[in-house]
């Protein structure tokens, strides 16, 4: 009886869990892009609107995510993240103007936080003059 019950108790722990899609995969190889290879470093112009024409037709859960670092520039708070699945890899600059779940993160720049970062969402849309990627959520941080 008691190994029943303690059964159940697991079952139920397991299935009320919270854990984000992907939890238990290994983490996709990163296969380079050759239409990135002569665009410059990952925060280049060139570079981010060559990321930004691959990613109109994409969904959000068509890539994971890795953190790579917190870029501050023209006062503005961006995460330069790798985005990754089987066919592609490539690193994006996402503007943060939300930091519920990232505050922790960002002090830190990533240090001692695990590298990927489940179930982002995302969006491009304009702001100040130029499109960009939008941080909107993600699953929260699970050390």
């Amino acid at each position: 009886m008691k190994k029943s019950i303690l059964f159940i108790l697991v079952l139920v722990g397991f299935t009320t869990c919270d854990l984000p899609e992907h939890y238990f995969e290994s983490a996709p190889e990163c296969v380079e892009q050759t239409q990135f290879a002569d665009l410059g470093e990952p925060t280049s112009p060139d570079y981010q609107a060559q990321v930004l024409s691959l990613l109109e037709t994409k969904v959000t859960s068509d890539f994971r995510y890795f953190f790579k670092t917190f870029l501050e520039e023209d006062g503005k708070s961006y995460m330069l993240t790798n985005f990754r699945n089987k066919e592609a890899c490539f690193d994006v600059k996402v503007l943060v103007e939300r930091w519920d779940k990232l505050a922790g993160m960002k002090r830190t720049n990533g240090d001692y936080y695990p590298n990927e970062l489940h179930d982002v969402q995302w969006e491009i849309q304009e702001a100040e003059g130029k499109r960009q990627v939008i941080y909107i959520d993600m699953h929260r941080i699970i050390d």
